[in-house]
């Protein structure tokens, strides 16, 4: 419900659908079982949040089930991205005010 509440108001505020990040499974350490490879650690999915523009600007925002966030694209690579807020998806009001600071 969250993820939905967050995709809405950034709509109502301007943004629109820009994607979504790539989706990978890897497979990582845990305290009960720390060795990688195939059959330490446990498998754990990373990626799938969904990517918003606000048009006309270079404001973009992503939104996944536990964290969303709003980031500027500055230039090339990572290096050219500032971020703005991150927060918990269910903090709605967290992205009530970053959205309106904008």
């Amino acid at each position: 419900m969250a993820m939905e509440d967050a995709i809405a108001y950034l709509r109502s505020a301007g943004f629109t659908l820009d994607g979504q990040t790539q989706v990978a499974q890897v497979r990582i350490p845990t305290k009960d079982s720390p060795v990688f490879g195939r059959s330490g650690g446990e498998l754990a999915t990373f990626g799938g949040r969904m990517r918003f523009v606000k048009a006309g600007t270079r404001i973009k925002a992503t939104v996944g089930k536990r964290t969303t966030a709003i980031y500027e694209v500055q230039g090339a690579g990572i290096a050219g991205v500032r971020g703005i807020a991150s927060f918990d998806t269910c903090e709605i009001e967290k992205l009530r005010a970053a959205v309106n600071a904008l």
